[in-house]
Parts: structure tokens; sequence; C-alpha cells
């Protein structure tokens, strides 16, 4: 997969094209081409050592798990910003819920594409016990949202 970044996306002065490829379970660059634009600066060595990669593995990552679950473009802005934040909040407040496997597995499946520990972030940020996260995942293993093989390291 391809994600390219124009300048001024994500901070960067140049044209950047990061390839990458999931290993493991997760996704890592494997080619990153940088580019001079007309009236931008010359690439140096330093500017390139400021690149991050986290951005492109967090797009690579977001757009993964969107085409999974077959959502647009346009909604998947709507589900980034509002959805996901409320989301959160209500499973902090009430707990999970048979309606939020599906969420949760696309959770995971995004957080486990980024950063490889799902199951010790969703317990921190929803502020729940990792013995819960395990068995709500469980669950949407049973359920069908998410493959077991997902869940393997």
């Amino acid at each position: 997969m391809e994600v390219t970044a124009k300048p001024g996306d994500w901070d960067l002065p140049y044209a950047v094209t990061a390839t990458m490829e999931a290993r493991d379970g997760k996704y890592v660059v494997t080619r990153l081409v940088v580019e001079e634009v007309e009236g931008g600066p010359t690439v140096q060595r330093g500017e390139l050592a400021k690149i991050s990669v986290e951005p492109f593995i967090r797009a690579a990552a977001s757009e993964t798990v969107l085409e999974r679950a077959g959502t647009s473009p346009d909604a998947s802005k709507q589900l980034a910003s509002g959805a996901l934040n409320s989301f959160v909040e209500r499973v902090r407040t009430k707990g999970l819920t048979d309606d939020d496997l599906p969420t949760l597995a696309e959770l995971y499946r995004w957080i486990r594409l980024q950063e490889g520990k799902p199951t010790a972030m969703l317990t921190a940020e929803l502020n729940l016990s990792t013995a819960t996260v395990k068995r709500w995942l469980a669950r949407a293993v049973d359920a069908g949202h998410l493959a077991q093989a997902e869940r393997t390291k």
C-alpha cells in the first residue's frame, strides 16, 4: 500500500510517498520517497531525519480498516471525528454491549496495524480491565466480527 503526502501535510516541506506492507499484523514502511517541490526547500539530511513514518502508518491503517468495513471516505471522516469519541465515552460510562462488537473489532484491527498492542491500548482507552477487554474480544470472534487469527501474535 502507498500513502502520499503533499507539502504541508503533517508539517512536511516535501512531497513524500511511503510504501508499506503488513508484517506480523502491523504495517512497516518498506520504501520512502522524498521529493523537492517547486518553490520548496531542497532535500536536506537534517530535514529527512525529521520525517516521521507514523502519520503514513496511521493513514494506511485507517484506509485498510475502512475498506474492510465497506465505509466510504466521507463516512470515515464522520466516524473518526465524532462516533469514535462517543463510543469511547459511552463504553467508559456504561460498559460494552453486544451492539459494540463490530466497533470494538474495527478498533482492535486499527490499533494492531499501527501499534501492535491493541488489547493493552483498548484496556487503557476504554478504562476497562484486561480480562474484560479479552472477554469482549473473544465475544467479537464468536460473533464473526473478528477472526481468531487476527488476535494471535
